[in-house]
């Protein structure tokens, strides 16, 4: 063996006993070698010896490693539980994971304009404010209530599930229900460490008017924290149904300390607010879906809702 591969071995050994050091979660360091072996796949050594091959792929896994366990520690949660700013919500694996649509990447990459924007909201559908429940569950299916022109389905969305996975959330007997109200969502789950968990639905088509409407109310019981997040379509990506192609995913939101009992709580459109110095307010003509966020640090949950309802004018 040459002196230049007894460095390399030696340099492998060293960042190596960095990474253990610090070792991040498994399927952490799981993702970012499957994705560091697929690229060197790619990348032939054109002109390396096999056992070169081997110490350089072993370089760039133990310099993997090591910065996964970086990424481990920026994400680790907050054990405060009061973060100083509103995070952003970050994209979920059902939308495919980027931010950028194919369509305007593969435009990038050939030098073609990339297909103008649609907006949805030529095809808005407007409450008149006259049906503001939009769920109360007792029907035992995934959809919203189709009152005042709404449609959409409840789904119950993680990190941990694989993209397009999300499952469909159908109520459950309610605990210590009041006569009449049976039925509600209950969500439960561990720690998570990535972007979290949400509760939400689109809107069918993916573009409402709640204008006619001065916020939301509805009944939750913890012990938890959730952001009720009515998002409009320029926070969501062009390729989720939105106008985003920057800065997605910053909704604004409105931080609920959940009780142990059912409480009644009212988020109106002036109360949410968004990410970031000198943001506009909500606006309620152009709503994509309304979401119950669940952040990193606000995990292990156990979250009931109900009674999901507009609040009249």
């Amino acid at each position: 063996m040459s002196p230049t591969d007894d460095d390399d071995r030696r340099l492998l050994e060293q960042l190596l006993e960095v990474a253990r050091a610090d070792a991040p979660p498994v399927q952490l360091g799981e993702r970012v070698l499957d994705h560091v072996a697929y690229r060197m796949r790619l990348e032939q050594f054109a002109g390396m010896r096999p056992a070169r091959r081997r110490v350089a792929l072993g370089v760039a896994a133990g310099v993997a490693v090591a910065a996964a366990a970086g990424a481990f520690v920026l994400l680790r949660p907050n054990p405060s539980h009061e973060p100083a700013i509103i995070a952003a919500e970050r994209a979920r694996p059902a939308s495919g994971g980027s931010a950028q649509p194919a369509a305007a990447a593969a435009a990038a990459a050939s030098n073609q304009p990339a297909a103008p924007v649609v907006d949805p909201c030529v095809e808005r559908v407007v409450a008149n404010g006259s049906a503001p429940l939009i769920d109360d569950f007792e029907d035992g299916d995934d959809a919203v209530l189709p009152l005042d022109g709404r449609a959409g389905f409840w789904r119950w969305a993680r990190e941990i599930d694989a993209p397009g996975t999300a499952p469909a959330l159908i109520p459950l007997p309610r605990p210590d229900a009041p006569r009449g109200n049976r039925l509600a969502l209950h969500v439960k789950g561990g720690l998570l460490v990535d972007w979290g968990a949400t509760v939400e639905f689109n809107f069918r088509p993916s573009c409402y008017d709640a204008s006619k409407y001065a916020g939301i109310s509805f009944q939750a019981r913890g012990p938890g924290r959730v952001y009720l997040a009515p998002r409009e379509v320029e926070i969501i990506p062009i390729a989720e149904g939105g106008t985003c192609d920057h800065d997605c995913h910053n909704p604004h939101v409105a931080k609920i300390d959940l009780e142990n009992a059912w409480r009644v709580y009212q988020v109106r459109w002036a109360d949410v607010r968004q990410r970031g110095a000198a943001r506009p307010p909500l606006d309620p003509t152009r709503l994509h879906s309304i979401a119950f966020l669940i952040r990193p640090e606000d995990t292990p949950y156990d979250v009931w809702l109900d009674e999901v309802r507009f609040i009249p004018r």
